[in-house]
């Protein structure tokens, strides 16, 4: 599981768009992932071709599919720092641009992310940046104390609580490049949004996102880092075995853990929170769950609500592999490199991170985790697996089996 090598080419690549089946942005250059932005969870925590969360599939429903694979480019072009003249009550989480209306929906459903003060009182946002800027300023404002989803969010009502000027490129979870941004947490409680702008210094251009969160108080365990989440697109059949492996800094194998879907586990909400028990019982490097508020991790099955944790030193990735047995209806009990998700193109649009594929190529690829996943789905000009001019970008070759 190689990280990018060259951003030059994301960038450039991630710019030219294509005019056929889901485009590169040609503005799309990132969002907030921690706490992930309102369309970062649409795009990436279910199946923006089938949504099975009300709120996403509301969104996509108003504003279609093609606005959450263009997560990364929510913008005004001219903005130069003008956000509240440019955006309108109730328009802040599209930055006031119609083609992400559905993320204005005022519904009291958007899935949370809960947050909590470190031991310096602190919150380190990440913002995953897909094609890096040099940066003006980025700002974080919060929604009053008894903020009401159903009622539009107003400038007026807004309160800023941290401001970051230029800011370092560091690498984050899922072995991007970005930007974290250690915060002072405001006094709220409950849930409210998160509205972040990032201007660029070099261009009037800005980018918008917001974040829906609920204020736990208390101090979180602020040893640990979460580097993504296990997502379950579909239900299992008996005895698939599932891997979930961990890599280290340099994508080496560190650990895998299997376990075996049994008679009744293989719900979408069920083999997740086994797998989580199943890891937090025989890792030592991670912890998978939901963060309670006071910073531990436990197993849960609220849908795609499990996520990884490790320590915050550590540079670690992971992906989760699936062996069905027999084939089973999607595998293949035939080929040369074991039982795959999809034949490409056959899925494409509902690829996810850890999808395997089998290429026009014969070989066997796996999608690599977020921030990389979202290429899987894209223009196969460059992410065709295997044959793209940028399939690496995407994909992880594996080996035969």
């Amino acid at each position: 599981m190689n990280i990018s090598r060259n951003l030059t080419t994301i960038a450039l690549i991630g710019m030219l768009g294509m005019t056929f089946g889901h485009t590169a942005s040609v503005h799309a250059h990132g969002t907030i992932v921690a706490p992930p932005s309102r369309v970062h969870e649409c795009r990436f925590n279910g199946n923006p071709e089938n949504h099975q969360d009300p709120a996403c599939r509301a969104a996509v429903a108003v504003g279609g599919t093609q606005p959450m694979y263009d997560w990364n480019g929510i913008r005004q072009g001219n903005a130069n720092g003008q956000h509240r003249n440019l955006i309108p009550d109730g328009q802040q989480c599209s930055g006031g641009n119609s083609t992400f209306r559905g993320l204005d929906l005022l519904r009291s459903d958007w899935r949370t992310t809960k947050i909590s003060p470190d031991a310096n009182g602190q919150f380190v946002f990440v913002y995953n940046a897909t094609a890096p800027h040099a940066t003006a300023d980025m700002i974080f404002y919060v929604t009053p104390q008894g903020y009401d989803p159903t009622q539009p969010i107003r400038w007026d009502e807004l309160e800023e609580f941290c401001r970051h000027g230029q800011t370092p490129l560091v690498n984050i979870q899922g072995g991007g490049r970005g930007y974290r941004m250690p915060c002072t947490l405001p006094q709220r409680t409950g849930k409210h949004v998160i509205f972040h702008t990032w201007q660029r210094a070099d261009s009037p251009e800005a980018f918008y996102a917001c974040s829906d969160v609920e204020f736990m108080g208390g101090i979180v365990n602020d040893d640990l880092r979460e580097i993504g989440r296990v997502t379950a697109a579909e239900d299992l059949q008996v005895g698939t075995v599932v891997i979930f492996r961990v890599f280290d800094e340099n994508s080496a194998d560190l650990e895998s853990i299997k376990m075996t879907v049994k008679e009744g586990q293989g719900s979408r909400v069920l083999w997740p929170f086994i797998l989580a028990q199943r890891v937090n019982e025989s890792s030592s490097v991670v912890r998978v769950g939901a963060r309670t508020a006071d910073g531990v991790v436990e197993p849960t099955q609220t849908l795609n609500g499990n996520r990884v944790f490790t320590k915050s030193s550590k540079q670690l990735s992971f992906v989760i592999d699936k062996e069905v047995p027999d084939g089973g209806p999607d595998g293949n009990p035939d080929g040369d490199n074991g039982p795959v998700d999809f034949t490409y193109p056959e899925g494409r649009g509902s690829y996810q991170p850890g999808t395997t594929v089998r290429g026009t190529t014969g070989d066997m690829f796996q999608c690599k985790p977020f921030p990389f996943s979202g290429w899987c789905n894209q223009a196969p000009l460059y992410y065709a697996p295997g044959t793209g001019l940028a399939w690496d970008q995407a994909w992880t070759k594996t080996p035969s089996q």
